[in-house]
């Protein structure tokens, strides 16, 4: 067995700076993904820090990935080879940690993102917020749909049907503007 200099042992290793093959397989010979590109992915980094939301990053993420295409490459394939581009800090230590067990399954690793940056207090907050949502004082109609489609959207699926997320939402409303939005949705429902 070869012996190895203490500066080998704890040199870094290439296998930390590229993530193992993605499970599905690249039908092209050859790509390259822009500097420029790996850059945009960066700009909009994820740290791990407790102000940062994972689903946030994950939506902005998959957006940037979406306006690129290689001929012979899944769109899964291409998230999971600049994943690790759009983080920094202690979740690029978590993504370290992770990728490995993952296989190169893209939604597991996304997942298991989700699962590690939103902990169970702040995913039981969000659901108590969703529960508890009430119009602000002089808020239009629109601009308090919008603030509540954003509140339900900013984390994991809070398993709430859709009628009851509409049946918070109208709770929350003003009492006269909750009037009037029930009686256009029975009319609209013709209820």
């Amino acid at each position: 067995m070869e012996q190895l200099s203490l500066h080998q042992l704890y040199s870094p290793k290439s296998e930390f700076y590229q993530p193992p093959s993605p499970s599905d397989l690249v039908h092209t010979s050859s790509y390259e993904l822009s500097s420029g590109f790996i850059a945009l992915v960066q700009k909009n980094s994820f740290s791990g820090k407790d102000s940062e939301n994972p689903y946030h990053h994950l939506c902005e993420f998959e957006q940037v990935c979406s306006c690129l295409t290689i001929l012979g490459m899944t769109h899964e394939t291409l998230k999971w080879k600049l994943f690790p581009f759009s983080l920094s800090d202690d979740a690029k230590q978590w993504y370290s940690r992770v990728v490995g067990s993952v296989h190169g399954n893209w939604f597991e690793l996304r997942d298991k993102f989700c699962s590690a940056f939103s902990p169970l207090p702040r995913i039981c907050a969000l659901r108590a917020e969703v529960l508890t949502f009430r119009q602000n004082e002089k808020e239009s109609i629109g601009v308090v749909w919008g603030r509540f489609t954003l509140l339900v959207q900013s984390g994991p699926d809070l398993f709430l049907p859709k009628y009851m997320l509409l049946q918070h939402f109208l709770r929350g409303l003003t009492r006269s503007l909750h009037t009037t939005s029930t009686s256009l949705l029975e009319d609209r429902l013709h209820i």
